[in-house]
């Protein structure tokens, strides 16, 4: 006896099966049980996959637009040499206080003109109690990383 499986297209993502968009062989019970009452997938109709094709398209051709955009970001910010942060230290070279990420992103957009929009999260901070030079990375998309020079200095 042959397994029966019908074509879907999900309409979301869904967790062990696949992204939004991706063409799948499904049993009928668990279409008809789950993945329609939920709106989570559709029958594949041949206009239906067309459909779907041309808006992977879209989105691959957006993504490569963006995948550009951060590449340049990367070698504006790799060009400057440093970024300098001043702060009050103690006797024994130990400054008093943390550098946050939100005063290293105020940094960056006071001395570059991105074109995309940054935010603390996309920012890898090592720890740093003492002054000295530091290499901060910055997860512009997925493998396009930036690294930039950050020196801590005294007042």
């Amino acid at each position: 006896m042959r397994k029966k499986t019908i074509k879907v297209i999900l309409t979301k993502d869904v967790q062990k099966l696949g992204k939004q968009g991706t063409l799948i062989k499904v049993k009928p019970g668990y279409i008809r049980n789950y993945l329609i009452p939920l709106k989570l997938a559709e029958i594949a109709t041949t206009s239906l996959i067309n459909q779907f094709a041309l808006k992977q398209k879209e989105s691959e051709i957006k993504q490569i637009q963006f995948t550009k955009k951060c590449i340049t970001n990367k070698e504006l910010l790799e060009n400057l040499e440093k970024f300098t942060i001043r702060k009050k230290i103690s006797e024994n070279g130990v400054f008093f206080g943390k550098v946050t990420k939100k005063q290293i992103l105020d940094l960056i957009i006071e001395k570059v003109d991105l074109t995309i929009d940054l935010n603390k999260n996309q920012l890898e901070l090592p720890e740093m109690k003492q002054l000295g030079n530091y290499i901060i990375e910055i997860n512009l998309t997925t493998n396009v990383i930036a690294k930039i020079n950050i020196e801590i200095l005294p007042e």
